[in-house]
This record gives C-alpha cells, structure tokens and sequence, in this order.
C-alpha cells in the first residue's frame, strides 16, 4: 500500500500513459489539477490541467476522471453552475495531453435530468460504452431519505453524448452501507467498473464522505446494466483499517507491471474527519469462490 503525501484532495483517479503516471483529484481549485510521476511513490507538484471556470461551471469542481480513447484525453468531472443553483451537473472535457489544458466539450452540462448528478465513471466494452454516475442525494429522496442512487447511461463513441435512457444499478440497502443515518441521508457513490472474468465488478463509496465510516464495497453482475448484486460476505472491501480511515472513491488503473491497481483516499486526519483526504495506492486482488467475487486492496 502506499500512502502519497498529496492531501487536501478527493476522489483520485490515475492514468497510465507512455511510462508516465497522471492522477487527477477534487483539489478545491477552479478546476482541477493534475500530478506526475514514474513510480507511484514519488509524484511532482500539482499543475492546473483544466481552468473550469473558463466555461460553464463556477463552483464545487469535483470528481475528475480522465480517459484516454481515440486519441483524446476525455475527462468526466462534476460542477455547479453557480452559487444560487443547488444542482450538480456533469460535464465533459477533451485535451491532447494528459497534462492538458482541457477545453469543455458542449460548454454546458453533458445532459440535465433535473435533478443533481455527479461522479461519472466510463467503461469502454466491444458492445458499448456505459457512463456510470450517482444520483446525487441533496435532489433526490428515496423512502423520505434523501439518497445517493448510482445509474447508467450508454455513451457514443466519443465519449461525449449519452445515448439512451438513464437507469437505476444500486441503492444502500443493507448494514455497511446505512452507517450515517444520523446525517439523514443515505449513500451509493463514486462507481467504477470494470470487467473480471466473465463477470463485471462495481466498486462504489457508501456512508458520508467526510466521516470515517465511508467505506469502498462491491457489487458484481453478469452485465454492464446490473442486475448488481451485493453479497454481504464481500463487503465492505476497503474500510476503517489501521491509518485507512474512511477509505473510498476509488478507482482502477494498470500499472507499468501490469497489476490491476487503484487509487482511493482516506482521511488525513481520522481525530477530526473532513474534506482533508490523502491519495493511497494499492494493488488489487480478486478471487471468486460459489460464485461469490471478493476484492482485497493491498
């Protein structure tokens, strides 16, 4: 496991791409930053990638993800498009280089269902491409509880549009993901999937973020639109262990070796949890026994 010395940060995702490592996070900036490094140890200063301001987003720049597919760098990322409007939107982004700068695509939100939405996630596949994302809770009440619900929308093949209709794949339902009722809110968070086998897996966050008790869990399906099954003996995956309190938001990259890797945070003070996270590192192992896929972080 490594645990990097980039703080006051969330949600980090990371690229691997001509023998260099980019990772991009949540970085409280007017847009986003990005850090460089060979070895995952050792990473350099943060360099703004994407002014957001410069288009139609003015606050709560979050969850940046970066893919690279046809030769362009594709970020996903979460704004609010000003001070006075409560809703989160999803927009897209393209550069170059994975160091940017990225310039937005629609200079507007990717769609606008009404309601809040964040943490889009893509999983490029040969019969499609599926843009994973959650239903933000502050906009959307479930069972009088408001509720963080993750969907699915398939994109075209730049990554860019969606396509299709907008369907629900998870809500908290059981014991490890109900840790923060007291707040009054409920939630399923930060998807990213990938393919295991002949199987898929879905990693996601539940609880409330800036607490200890958000942890990274999984669901697995036999397809990339669910149904997603939580087995309980598989989860959560990742929670408080040792320094790693509120571990979550994670996602998957290939490292130079090709190990199957993710990137999470956890929170740089477990004394008095908040928005001041650390990115981690550690390598990811699956196994599957009667059909039940458990995930080990290490």
């Amino acid at each position: 496991m490594i645990i990097t010395d980039m703080t006051y940060i969330g949600d980090p995702q990371i690229v691997l791409h001509e023998g260099v490592y980019y990772c991009y996070a949540t970085s409280f900036i007017k847009g986003f930053y990005v850090w460089k490094s060979t070895d995952l140890v050792n990473w350099s200063e943060p360099k703004v990638c994407f002014d957001a301001t410069k288009h139609w987003g003015d606050i709560n720049f979050w969850a940046p993800e970066v893919i690279y597919h046809n030769g362009k760098f594709v970020m996903h990322y979460t704004a609010r498009i000003s001070k006075n409007d409560r809703t989160l939107y999803l927009g897209v982004a393209t550069s170059d280089s994975p160091e940017g700068p990225f310039v937005d695509v629609w200079g507007k939100p990717m769609f606008d269902l009404g309601y809040s939405t964040i943490d889009g996630s893509v999983l490029v596949t040969d019969e499609g491409n599926y843009f994973y994302y959650s239903r933000d809770c502050i906009q959307n009440i479930v069972n009088g509880i408001k509720t963080s619900q993750i969907y699915c929308v398939e994109l075209d093949d730049t990554l860019t549009r969606a396509i299709g209709e907008h369907k629900l794949m998870t809500t908290p339902e059981f014991d490890w993901e109900l840790k923060s009722q007291s707040y009054g809110k409920l939630w399923n968070e930060g998807p990213n999937v990938i393919k295991v086998g002949d199987k898929y897996v879905m990693n996601y966050s539940a609880n409330h973020y800036a607490t200890n008790r958000y942890a990274i869990c999984i669901a697995q399906s036999d397809s990339p639109l669910g149904p997603w099954v939580k087995h309980p003996e598989a989860n959560p995956v990742l929670s408080c262990r040792e320094e790693l309190f509120g571990a979550g938001h994670n996602a998957f990259f290939m490292s130079k070796e090709g190990k199957l890797m993710t990137s999470f945070h956890v929170q740089t003070h477990p004394s008095h949890p908040g928005e001041d996270r650390r990115t981690c590192i550690g390598e990811v192992r699956f196994t599957e026994e009667n059909g039940i896929i458990k995930q080990e972080i290490f």
